[in-house]
């Protein structure tokens, strides 16, 4: 299996780069290291419109506890279809796309090893930018701040550990962070 867990750093968004040839994307997981596996993934567009929405059936992990934090439904995956029914579509929609992620380092393993995993040709070529690091510099902050700290920051509705919910609320954080500068 050709999967690094140590990939290359993923650079901050630049406020100019926040344009409709980016999409955010979000995952969300279960296991660790060459074993990890996305559940769900979700991608969001500059305008905050959904643009794909979807769990995936885990082969090799058990399916997500439902936690306060993260409310999954272990039925709601008996009708997921597979990573290799999922990734031809998200492959269409961000082909020529720069990737924004919170935390983009995690979702570009995440995915990088789902695709390695089923032979499938990997994000590789796309350009990736974190989110998370943007609003470190912005914010002045230290440490990695968590998207539900950012977006208390700002005072926006954060996420729920959905895939979709947190595209949404990056897209909201995003577009506090860059509009100083637009």
């Amino acid at each position: 299996m050709l999967y690094n867990v140590r990939q290359s750093y993923t650079p901050a968004l630049e406020a100019h780069e926040f344009n409709p040839h980016a999409l955010i994307i979000d995952t969300e997981t279960v296991g660790t290291g060459s074993s990890i596996e996305v559940v769900e993934v979700a991608l969001c567009d500059f305008e905050g419109r959904v643009l794909l929405d979807s769990l995936v059936r885990p082969v090799y992990n058990p399916p997500p506890r439902s936690t306060p934090a993260q409310r999954f439904d272990s039925d709601e995956f008996d009708a997921a279809p597979d990573w290799t029914d999922v990734w031809p579509a998200l492959a269409a929609l961000a082909d020529n796309k720069l990737l924004v992620a919170y935390n983009a380092a995690f979702d570009r393993r995440a995915l990088a090893a789902m695709c390695a995993r089923n032979r499938l040709p990997a994000t590789a070529g796309r350009g990736w930018r974190c989110a998370m690091q943007l609003a470190k510099r912005v914010l002045g902050a230290k440490k990695n701040l968590l998207l539900s700290e950012a977006c208390a920051r700002f005072g926006l509705e954060a996420g729920s550990h959905r895939a979709a919910a947190d595209v949404l609320a990056t897209h909201r954080l995003l577009k506090r962070l860059v509009a100083p500068e637009t």
